[in-house]
């Protein structure tokens, strides 16, 4: 017992002095810095954080930011760094605008396992100037990530800059001890989120479900709505969205006996095979088969908070343990399944046959804005079918906005973090005073109805609540054969 104590002891005293080592040793040690770029005289710089391995969406960003120039008068954007050779680099757009002094450098600063989210804040912070925006928040771990390191970080070489998340969807920070924080109110005042919420994701989704065009997917007046809701635990945002769904049902029925949640189940983890289910997902499945085979001939509302592997695991095994399913389900989620999943990839990311079962889903922007044969897009940068558009279409929005926000017409260029804070709190046609984006203002529904001959079609929202069927939709889906994967 007395060694104990004693080992306890002198591990206590020594490792402050082995973290102080550390932090003095990791400039020494040759690994990777964060270490800004500079900025010339007279411009200024919006900083993307963003994790060094995900190339692609760097690539759909430069995609959305160099088709953006169409859309504001004067623009120009200079791509020709931003793909480099070195992926140690730093890579960076360059928009100016007519009529305007100075240049606007948006550059991707990476994440590394060296070089994380603070490291990155308190390097651009100690820099003159510090940008006048970050870009960030992916997903909704790493956005509340930048919004607390942004926070903390109180001193900075001009204004505090703006955050400007760019796909985090989940409402609240669920870790704060108070029952959940609103993310855009970690870095309170000057953090504005340019998608959906994942409430707003599931409202949406059940008018179209319930009020929506698509009659099929509707259950008759006054009738109870049977609904079954899953989630996967180790998931922040399936969790987030399963609850955001359930409090879309009960608002949408608030009468006594109109809605039946006939099951709440949550799966512990959500890794699995590429098509065979997780021992707790084959379970859940067998529970929700058993269910349907006790439901009388009429829609089931299963809702299906996730990603793509993990959905269509557990929705194959349903079916296959109850193959009536097909014709008593209709599968409802958020945005974890791109367009992508359901058409390019679709004969063995979602094959129909195997998967028989209407299904809803959410995209942020329209992801089949395809050009035509004929376009005016920047050469390397045309949107071709059958590859979705929604993320590069989604960064274009973003960009339009910064750009304009930047470089306002008959007014003098942003120069400063407050400038720009200030004129995107004036852009109520696009944010709500809390900065979160406007509801009923863009949001687009995929319905993939399967059988003989299934189709996609995807649905804009209107500000007057309709649904308007998007051009070059519906489009035919590959039927495909029961026995492929």
């Amino acid at each position: 017992m007395r060694e104990l104590r004693w080992l306890l002891l002198v591990f206590a005293l020594c490792l402050p002095i082995v973290l102080l080592v550390a932090q003095v040793w990791k400039p020494w040690a040759g690994g990777p810095q964060a270490v800004p770029l500079a900025v010339p005289t007279g411009d200024q710089e919006v900083a993307w954080i963003h994790t060094t391995t995900n190339a692609a969406t760097w690539e759909r960003f430069v995609t959305g930011v160099v088709r953006s120039a169409a859309d504001v008068p004067g623009l120009t954007v200079d791509d020709s760094k931003a793909f480099l050779e070195s992926t140690t680099a730093v890579p960076e757009l360059v928009l100016s605008r007519a009529g305007h002094a100075g240049k606007l450098h948006i550059r991707w600063y990476k994440l590394q396992s060296e070089v994380n989210t603070a490291d990155w804040v308190k390097a651009l912070a100690a820099r003159t100037p510090a940008p006048v925006a970050v870009i960030g928040g992916g997903s909704t771990d790493r956005a509340i990530q930048l919004a607390e390191a942004m926070n903390q970080q109180t001193e900075w070489k001009g204004d505090r800059p703006p955050l400007l998340i760019t796909t985090a969807t989940a409402d609240f920070d669920m870790t704060d001890d108070s029952g959940g924080v609103p993310v855009v109110d970690l870095y309170d005042g000057r953090t504005f989120r340019f998608c959906f919420t994942n409430r707003q994701m599931a409202e949406a989704v059940v008018r179209f479900v319930f009020d929506g065009p698509e009659a099929r997917l509707r259950p008759p007046a006054n009738v109870r709505v049977p609904v079954v809701t899953v989630s996967w635990g180790d998931d922040r945002y399936s969790v987030d969205l399963r609850d955001q769904f359930t409090a879309a049902l009960s608002r949408r029925f608030a009468a006594p006996g109109r809605l039946a949640f006939l099951d709440h189940s949550t799966i512990p983890f959500s890794v699995g095979g590429y098509l065979s289910p997780n021992p707790r997902e084959r379970d859940v499945a067998e529970f929700v088969a058993d269910r349907l085979r006790n439901v009388p001939d009429e829609r089931v509302l299963l809702v299906l908070p996730s990603t793509t592997q993990p959905a269509r695991r557990l929705l194959k095994a349903i079916v296959e343990a109850e193959p009536r399913a097909a014709g008593k389900l209709v599968v409802v989620t958020g945005d974890g399944l791109p367009l992508n999943t359901v058409l390019r990839d679709a004969e063995f990311s979602w094959p129909t046959a195997a998967l028989p079962v209407p299904l809803v889903f959410f995209a942020h922007n329209n992801p089949v804005a395809w050009d035509t044969s004929v376009t005016t897009a920047p050469p390397g940068y045309a949107f071709r079918s059958p590859n979705g558009t929604e993320e590069e279409m989604h960064f274009g929005g973003l960009a339009k906005v910064l750009a304009e926000a930047c470089f306002p017409t008959n007014q003098p260029t942003a120069v400063r973090g407050d400038d720009l804070v200030a004129r995107l709190r004036a852009r109520t046609d696009f944010f709500d005073p809390n900065g979160e984006r406007n509801a009923n203002a863009g949001e687009h529904v995929l319905v993939v109805m399967p059988g003989r001959r299934p189709t996609l079609t995807v649905w804009r929202q209107g500000t007057n609540g309709g649904w308007q069927v998007v051009p070059g939709t519906p489009v035919a889906l590959p039927a495909g054969r029961e026995d492929r994967p």
